[in-house]
């Protein structure tokens, strides 16, 4: 039985994220007040003042869910087990039943294993990604669902 944890350069992949969503912000910030500067009438007060607010709204509920899901990845980790897949979530274990799971989809970029997904009985699917060692969780995956790996 192998524990698979979130890696840290998905810790590190998702901060960056959230540092190039704020630059984007602020080069959008700065081209409306450029705008503004050079022609009043067309970029007035209330479209930088509903710029800066949408964004800044934005790139804060962006860094709240950030922090959040970083408090929230240190304390999760899967283990496949016998028929099941295991999750391990805020001290507490959920259990999905391999039977339910009807396919199993490898999402590849340029050669490298980006994530995971398990499709259901239900057709709702479950995405694995960010997970150290993500390509021996795929082979894990695929010995304990025979033929249901899908291109």
């Amino acid at each position: 039985m192998e524990r698979f944890v979130v890696g840290k350069d998905e810790k590190r992949r998702r901060w960056i994220n959230a540092g190039l969503g704020l630059l984007f912000s602020a080069a959008m910030v700065v081209a409306v007040t450029v705008g503004q500067q050079q022609d009043p009438e067309r970029y007035s007060s209330f479209l930088w003042w509903s710029v800066v607010s949408l964004l800044g709204a934005a790139n804060l509920s962006n860094l709240v869910f950030l922090i959040r899901y970083l408090r929230l990845v240190d304390d999760h980790c899967i283990e496949l087990v016998p028929g099941k897949l295991r999750f391990l979530s805020a001290g507490k274990w959920s259990e999905l039943d391999l039977d339910q799971v009807t396919a199993l989809r490898l999402f590849k970029r340029w050669g490298k294993l980006r994530h995971i997904q398990l499709v259901l009985k239900n057709n709702r699917g479950i995405r694995l990604e960010g997970y150290e060692n993500l390509g021996g969780l795929a082979d894990s995956l695929q010995g304990a669902l025979p033929g249901k790996l899908m291109p």
